[in-house]
């Protein structure tokens, strides 16, 4: 979940990208957040999520059920009973997404977007992911059921004062 809501939530990945600019300087990642807000992507695609106990939260039996189906995931079997969602991406996942992208140049967006969130998620655990999200007041702060707020205004003036704008 942790690493589907910086997909989906454009504004919080930048900011995200703005810490890893930060501590590395890698000019590539300043214009990775400056391409997200030329292309409108807080407004145009963001797909909002609920707050709920563990943060943000939808339902994602039914696409893990497809991904399962079509042998593009496989489920990683928890000791102790445990209920988690950890899922290896198989091989033929990799295969799909490049026949998908060949066939719908459009659907590019979405791998790479991919690519670009699990830079910053590198080997760390959702939860630790998650912890991140909490640092944003309006995440830890939306109240529980409600759609987590987007932080675009307070993200731009933030890449405006690292561009030396402010």
């Amino acid at each position: 979940m942790a690493i589907d809501f910086l997909v989906r939530y454009p504004d919080y990945l930048a900011d995200e990208l703005l810490n890893l600019y930060e501590a590395e300087g890698d000019p590539d990642v300043l214009e990775a957040v400056e391409g997200i807000f030329a292309a409108d992507e807080p407004d145009v695609r963001l797909v909002r999520m609920v707050r709920w106990h563990r943060g943000a939260f939808q339902n994602i039996e039914t696409p893990l059920a497809i991904l399962r189906a079509r042998h593009l995931v496989r489920a990683l079997r928890q000791a102790g009973g445990q209920r988690r969602h950890d899922f290896i991406v198989e091989p033929a996942a990799f295969v799909f997404m490049d026949d998908v992208v060949r066939q719908q140049p459009s659907l590019e967006w979405y791998r790479d977007r991919a690519q670009l969130v699990m830079r910053l998620a590198k080997l760390r655990s959702g939860s630790a992911l998650k912890d991140d999200q909490y640092m944003h007041p309006e995440y830890k702060d939306a109240p529980l059921g409600t759609e987590i707020p987007s932080i675009k205004v307070r993200v731009l003036d933030r890449l405006g004062r690292l561009r030396g704008e402010a």
